[in-house]
């Protein structure tokens, strides 16, 4: 891994991330100037603290730093609060051989027992999308829309057209679908018509001895299929090597590498930023303490934004479509009528019950 991880590198951390099942949910930060930030405090019983950090579009490990997040998080964060805070983490697998990870929380309020199901998604745009149980959207990060399927709060989540699932493949599967593949190399087919990735499949050549630009159709896809075997069966070693990120080392690269105790920590010492850590441990304690006096003088003030600001954005996360709605419907009419009709048609509207256009405002009634 250089940038985004891959199916492959997905399989591997899934296995580290077992730690967190029956871990319950502490708290949920997300960054305000990233909202793409997004990290998960565990408490795990007889572990402790486990922090899963969220960067998308393709990002995610364990960490052992939590970097600066802002005292009152944006909208996102605080519906996550209401649904999961206090949740047990029940179950977190890979979909598939996806760049899919999926999480089923239970949450119990008054005796009754709710699974809610977070999935996120590492490709693309990247994206978190909470699910009720029957994988009814309740709100996803971001609204997007595919070719082949919709994100938004309301509707069925669909995944993404299923891709093959490599590590459940027979050798008699993985051999005709290397040999129908219409990629004209080995390391091609194997890269995006297996979904390894660039990394895993010149390390397959170079387990399996096969020259990477030979002929899908003609391969010894027997030793192929061993070689990519040995892989998925490999103990977790981390290591960095001229920039790669890998869960063991490579036959097919350099023998000098930073070593890892697990995948998630080689992957958070390239990503995370720990200089906030680094200098907290290097303040005087003249300056910390006016800092602290700084910060207490501001805390009944933001306590009390951040529940007012926390009502605001679980309501609108509810109501979305419907503002979304009412907000396309007024821009497609402004396009005909001028603001004062549009006033004019709208009087006695049950839901929109004021038109400022000077402030940009609209007053609507969704009680």
């Amino acid at each position: 891994m250089k940038k985004d991880i891959s199916a492959m590198d997905l399989y591997f951390l899934t296995q580290e991330f077992q730690v967190l099942e029956g871990g319950k949910v502490d708290k949920i930060f997300q960054k305000q100037d990233n909202k793409r930030d997004i990290l998960f405090r565990f408490h795990v019983p007889s572990v402790g603290k486990k922090m899963l950090r969220i960067l998308l579009p393709g990002k995610i490990f364990l960490t052992e730093y939590k970097e600066e997040y802002p005292e009152v998080p944006p909208g996102y964060c605080m519906f996550l609060r209401k649904y999961l805070g206090n949740a047990r983490l029940r179950k977190i697998e890979q979909q598939g051989f996806e760049r899919i990870l999926k999480l089923t929380f239970e949450r119990k309020k008054e005796e009754i027992s709710e699974l809610f199901v977070l999935v996120i998604e590492l490709f693309s745009k990247g994206n978190i999308i909470l699910c009720n149980e029957d994988m009814k959207i309740r709100s996803p990060l971001e609204n997007q829309n595919w070719a082949d399927r919709t994100i938004r709060g309301g509707i069925i989540y669909q995944y993404p057209p299923t891709q093959i699932d490599t590590p459940q493949l027979k050798e008699n599967e993985f051999k005709e679908t290397l040999q129908k593949s219409t990629k004209q190399s080995v390391v091609k087919s194997l890269a995006i018509d297996f979904g390894l990735g660039g990394e895993y499949a010149e390390e397959t050549c170079a387990l399996s001895g096969i020259e990477k630009e030979d002929k899908t159709k003609s391969a010894d896809s027997a030793k192929i299929f061993k070689a990519v075997q040995n892989i998925l069966a490999g103990k977790i070693q981390s290591v960095e090597a001229e920039g790669h990120i890998l869960p063991f080392a490579f036959k097919s690269l350099p023998d000098e590498k930073k070593k890892f105790k697990t995948f998630s920590e080689a992957i958070d010492e390239l990503f995370t930023d720990k200089t906030e850590q680094k200098t907290a441990k290097e303040v005087k304690p003249d300056k910390t303490s006016r800092m602290i006096t700084a910060q207490e003088q501001k805390i009944s003030g933001y306590e009390k934004a951040a529940e007012e600001n926390q009502k605001k954005g679980e309501f609108i996360y509810e109501h979305y479509t419907e503002i979304k709605d009412i907000i396309d419907q007024l821009n497609k009419a402004r396009e005909k009528y001028s603001w004062k009709d549009i006033k004019k048609k709208l009087k006695g509207h049950k839901l929109i019950k004021q038109i400022d256009e000077k402030e940009g405002k609209i007053v609507i009634d969704l009680k």
